[in-house]
């Protein structure tokens, strides 16, 4: 009879706390309770593992009691049928890949709370990826670029069947930005085409641009393609015929603008790469030649004496 008693003591202390049924050994969420899952981490190897973290609280936000069971299942890989929430109403479990490779939906249950999932990624996981550019450098007029990515696993060996995005600072990628799959061999190539008008939008400081890879959605490199700038040094001769003075040009590596200020007290300046220019007065004139090709630029200044 005490025996009895006892039990029936039990299964109402069970009803009160937990509102479960009086055969179950370890309480359910109660009504209303909310779960969350996490993974940590999100992708793993074929037999790599992945710690599941599910969170079980109250509608009001209170944490459910301990010893909560939290009742899990996963379409990949193996996982604990069942787990118990602690003191902060968490209960923890852990997802090991089987030698399958897909997406492992983890699913978490208890009593009548609405079930929470979570995906995780098992197969081969790219833990490093390197970015060849060819050529490493291109001129200020614009060129292009080939890029060549290799991933690799943990082992370091080539990684095919990965999704790899290249992404670029300036240009246009063949690919349009668009995710590309690794080969047999572990590596994506993609083009980048840049024209002046895209390095014209650089800052006017700037001698290199940034290209980019990710691999897998874990992996990233970076690569700087640096600008071809030739120096200019600006230079001319003048040939001076009474006050008429004929001014050429002798500016190397090719300056694409011009611009001459002649010293005289009007201010007058052309812009013609060789021009001639009449004083009106004798004297002796500070000529100024200012060259300048896309991000290059050079000046001199040498005398003038004309006279009649």
């Amino acid at each position: 009879m005490r025996k009895k008693l006892a039990s029936a003591f039990s299964c109402v202390a069970l009803l009160l706390t937990f509102g479960s049924a009086c055969d179950s050994a370890s309480p359910v969420a109660p009504t209303g309770t909310i779960l969350t899952v996490s993974a940590t981490p999100s992708e793993i190897g074929v037999n790599g593992t992945s710690t599941i973290r599910v969170t079980a609280l109250r509608a009001n936000g209170t944490r459910v009691n301990p010893g909560t069971v939290i009742r899990l299942d996963t379409t990949l890989g193996t996982i604990e049928a069942q787990v118990e929430t602690d003191d902060d109403g968490v209960a923890v479990a852990t997802l090991v890949g089987d030698g399958r490779v897909g997406a492992a939906m983890v699913t978490a249950r208890s009593g009548s709370a609405e079930a929470a999932t979570i995906e995780v990624t098992i197969g081969e996981v790219a833990t490093s990826v390197s970015l060849q550019a060819t050529p490493s450098s291109i001129p200020e007029t614009g060129g292009s670029v080939d890029l060549l990515a290799l991933v690799r696993d943990d082992q370091g060996q080539p990684l095919p069947g990965v999704t790899v995005n290249f992404t670029t600072e300036i240009g246009r990628l063949a690919s349009g930005g668009g995710f590309i799959t690794t080969g047999a061999n572990g590596q994506a190539s993609d083009r980048l085409t840049v024209a002046e008008s895209d390095i014209d939008a650089l800052a006017p400081s700037a001698n290199q641009f940034a290209v980019g890879v990710e691999a897998g959605g874990s992996a990233t490199s970076s690569f700087n393609v640096r600008l071809e700038t030739a120096p200019l040094e600006a230079d001319f001769v003048s040939s001076i015929n009474g006050r008429t003075v004929r001014f050429t040009d002798l500016t190397t590596n090719d300056p694409t603008t011009w611009f001459w200020t002649f010293g005289d007290p009007a201010g007058s300046t052309s812009r013609e790469q060789n021009p001639t220019f009449t004083y009106q007065a004798d004297g002796t004139y500070q000529v100024t030649l200012k060259v300048t090709r896309g991000r290059s630029e050079s000046q001199t200044t040498k005398q003038v004496t004309v006279n009649l």
